[in-house]
């Protein structure tokens, strides 16, 4: 049984010894797929340890370790069955590999980690990110009618779960090293943010069951096409916080209104987006980064969190006059 010592303990290591417990833990999950010795890479590590399996004649595979305590079973078995009704609606999204029983979902402990993990495992997509978190971009969906399995749960990105005190991602508000004035300036960004977000509503044709993870990074670009993966945010929400995921990193670069029109533009080859609603961009780019601080406050056991918690402060600082205004 996990006590809070050893969690505490398994955290204060270093990113790579604590990755190299979850391969120790990813070596035993492996054998509920018959894939015990096969060779695993790891591939990235933020809310959940996604590891490279390389099984020779049996092929590749992405074997993911979700974070603990951050999904329920019923949140991951929801998200898997939202994957496969979007793949038979033709939006392409990696195949989900069921173990030897048929179970989706195997929990697997290992001594090197203090918790028993959620594991699932998927096809390997041999393609490239439409572009990296961060990455200067360098070059010049019809609604789906989906009838919700029995047991369906998602979480909520509304502004509770976006960066309210129990916020999906973490609370802002427990962020350490920040001054009096930034912090009262992310309280004033959050105090005007509930008010618009009440505004604006929850009516169908602004807010739904989405991606909630829309970064490029996610959104694979193959020798057959484009495929959607890491639907772990998956849950209903306002479809232009998706917009912001996606373009977050490019504010004030020469590229970001070309790409957001170039957004807008395919969104409206399918669905109506009125200018009403887009008047609501400043307000989600502004939630989106108070979430990401709500990260950083939340994984201060990543070495990303220290990284962009000065990044986004800085940009928060800039947006907020603008915003407030």
């Amino acid at each position: 049984m996990e006590t809070a010592c050893e969690a505490e303990r398994f955290y204060a290591q270093s990113e790579a010894e604590q990755i190299a417990g979850l391969g120790q833990l990813a070596k035993a999950a492996l054998g509920r797929w018959g894939l015990d010795g096969a060779d695993i890479s790891p591939v990235a590590y933020r809310e959940n340890m996604t590891f490279r399996v390389d099984a020779g004649a049996r092929g590749c595979f992405a074997l993911r370790i979700h974070q603990a305590r951050y999904r329920t079973d019923d949140n991951i078995r929801s998200e898997l069955a939202f994957m496969q009704a979007l793949g038979e609606r033709g939006i392409r999204t990696p195949y989900v590999v069921p173990a030897k029983d048929g179970a989706f979902l195997v929990i697997a402990e290992s001594k090197a980690v203090p918790e028993p993990r959620q594991c699932d495992l998927f096809e390997w997509i041999d393609g490239r990110p439409l572009r990296a978190a961060g990455e200067t971009y360098s070059g010049d969906i019809e609604a789906l009618a989906w009838v919700r399995p029995a047991g369906f749960s998602r979480p909520s990105w509304d502004a509770e779960g976006i960066f309210g005190r129990k916020a999906l991602l973490g609370d802002f508000r427990k962020l350490e090293g920040i001054s009096t004035e930034q912090r009262a300036l992310l309280d004033r960004l959050a105090e005007r943010l509930s008010t618009d977000l009440e505004s604006f509503g929850k009516s169908p044709d602004r807010y739904g069951l989405s991606h909630g993870d829309f970064l490029p990074e996610n959104i694979m670009v193959c020798a057959d096409g484009i495929r959607m993966i890491d639907f772990d945010d998956c849950g209903e929400g306002w479809y232009l916080f998706d917009f912001t995921t996606a373009l977050l990193d490019m504010l004030g670069e020469p590229a970001f209104d070309p790409c957001l029109d170039a957004m807008i533009a395919g969104y409206r080859e399918h669905q109506p987006l009125p200018d009403e609603h887009l008047a609501m961009l400043p307000a989600f780019f502004v939630a989106r980064a108070l979430s990401y601080l709500g990260w950083a406050a939340s994984r201060t056991h990543l070495e990303k969190a220290a990284v962009i918690k000065p990044v986004l402060l800085g940009a928060m600082e800039e947006m907020a006059p603008f915003y407030l205004g």
